[in-house]
C-alpha cells in the first residue's frame, strides 16, 4: 500500500495530520487549500466536507468541479479518491451542485 494511502486510512480522528502526508491532494491542490488556510486533515474534519470545498472554491473557482470535491469527501472518509463509497460520491455533486448554484456558475 502507497505510504500516503497508509498513513489517511490508519490516522485517528483529530490528529493534525498534514495534509501531505496522506493521499488525495497532489501539489497543484496542496498550494491551494494552504492559501485558504486548510492544512491539516483535522481541519477538514473540523470544517467538514462543505464548508472546506466552500472555502476551497471561494479562493480557486476551478475547482467547482465533482473531481476535485472528491478528495475532500474522500478523505473525510479515510480512503483514496478513487475508493469513494457510493454515499461520498453522491455528497460530492450534491456539494458541487450547491455550490455552482451559489456562484453560478455551470456545471463541470
Amino acid at each position: 500500500m502507497d505510504p500516503r494511502t497508509q498513513r489517511l486510512t490508519t490516522r485517528r480522528p483529530g490528529d493534525p495530520t498534514p495534509l501531505a502526508d496522506v493521499v488525495n491532494f497532489g501539489p497543484v491542490t496542496l498550494p491551494e487549500l494552504a492559501a485558504v488556510g486548510i492544512t491539516t486533515v483535522d481541519q477538514i474534519e473540523r470544517l467538514g466536507a462543505e464548508e472546506t470545498c466552500r472555502r476551497w472554491v471561494e479562493g480557486f473557482p476551478a475547482r467547482l468541479n465533482v473531481n476535485a470535491l472528491l478528495g475532500v469527501v474522500a478523505t473525510l472518509e479515510g480512503v483514496a479518491w478513487t475508493q469513494v463509497s457510493p454515499e461520498g460520491r453522491a455528497l460530492a455533486r450534491r456539494i458541487a451542485a450547491v455550490l455552482r448554484a451559489e456562484f453560478g456558475r455551470a456545471p463541470r
